[in-house]
């Protein structure tokens, strides 16, 4: 399979520097139950100055990887195109060579067995009546999909992809929610790969360590989310000080950059509307994996996001070089009023290794970015 960039784009930054956008599918010998030997391919974006790329070769950029959560896949978690929201805008302009993978079940990347509405779970299959489906209906593939393993295995893909391509012997990670406990295990696993890591609003501790036995585990593979779970239950209850959403039509533009990435979804739910898909996954090894991290690592949590399961994965890693830092923020705190703040703490410790000049320790930061002591 071609690894050769299935579309460069290129824009011009405010500062007239030439922005290159590369999208392509690296091939991976998947290990995805359901797709078990078969070489698919992996969508995995780049944004990177013409300057950086142009001169990788004499002095190796510093490298990130940006790994999605559960539902979103990775252009939409961190390169929405609406204002100044693109995280991976931000860190490219400031020099980084920046890359974002979207795992099996999002997006571009493979969704094997997911367009068959039968296939989604009996506790979701009620938003496909009447439209999709007549009745409810028995999976016809009955396992959950995904695993943390299978995850695992795609993102060492594209991290040995993405070494080959810049010749550097690590980078660095960032996580969203989900995507926390995917960087984690890695960073776990494959320590000498992973020079620092980012993770924002990191998931709580899975219910299991070890894999499921049997292994897929039974259930079916597709799981749903509605704009209304979305918007309202999981991000509008969590808004809780003026001022936080700066830009409230920032969801309609998710919400559309989502359909456009599903793709069925937006046939599948109401018109106009649309429902989102997810693979069922089976995830497992948090709690484990964090007592085994010790790479160098930020983590940035909202005060109204679940805060004390999410923070339970600070306390746990074993890393002895990691700070805390506590956002005035619900869960999707890069698409609120606080996103600068996020993007320049995250700057500084990709770059440096410190937040505020700190390795440790435990802080606060407010919407302005100004950081400020809770404790050692």
């Amino acid at each position: 399979m071609d690894i050769a960039p299935a579309k460069t784009t290129v824009t011009t930054t405010a500062g007239g520097e030439r922005l290159l956008t590369m999208d392509r599918f690296v091939p991976h010998v998947s290990t995805v139950p359901a797709n078990l030997g078969r070489t698919v391919g992996l969508h995995l974006r780049e944004k990177v100055l013409a300057s950086v790329a142009d001169g990788a070769a004499r002095s190796k950029p510093r490298v990130v990887l940006f790994l999605h959560g559960g539902y979103s896949p990775a252009t939409v978690a961190y390169d929405l195109g609406y204002r100044d929201y693109s995280w991976m805008v931000q860190l490219a302009r400031a020099g980084f060579d920046v890359f974002a993978l979207t795992q099996t079940g999002y997006g571009a990347s493979p969704k094997p067995t997911m367009d068959d509405p039968c296939n989604v779970d009996a506790a979701f299959q009620d938003q496909l009546i009447p439209k999709v489906l007549k009745a409810r209906c028995a999976p016809r593939y009955p396992h959950k999909l995904i695993s943390s393993r299978t995850e695992w295995d795609e993102i060492e893909t594209a991290m040995d992809y993405i070494m080959g391509l810049r010749q550097v012997a690590k980078i660095s990670l960032v996580g969203w929610s989900t995507g926390a406990p995917r960087a984690g295990g890695i960073a776990a696993l494959h320590p000498d790969k992973v020079d620092r890591m980012v993770l924002l609003a990191p998931s709580p501790f899975f219910p299991a360590d070890v894999p499921p036995d049997p292994m897929p585990e039974p259930g079916a593979p597709v799981i749903l989310q509605s704009r209304d779970m979305l918007m309202i239950r999981r991000w509008e209850s969590d808004v809780r000080a003026e001022g936080q959403v700066e830009h409230a039509e920032v969801r309609e533009v998710m919400w559309r950059e989502l359909m456009l990435e599903d793709g069925l979804g937006a046939e599948w739910g109401p018109d106009g509307v649309g429902v989102m898909r997810a693979p069922n996954r089976m995830n497992y090894g948090w709690r484990a994996n964090c007592a085994r991290v010790r790479t160098p690592t930020l983590v940035m949590l909202g005060e109204f996001d679940n805060y004390d399961r999410r923070r339970d994965s600070w306390t746990a890693l074993a890393s002895p070089h990691k700070v805390f830092v506590r956002l005035r923020a619900s869960h999707f705190a890069h698409y609120e009023r606080g996103r600068h703040t996020v993007h320049q703490i995250a700057e500084q410790w990709l770059r440096t290794g410190t937040a505020n000049g700190a390795t440790t320790g435990e802080f606060a930061a407010d919407w302005e970015g100004k950081i400020t002591l809770l404790r050692h």
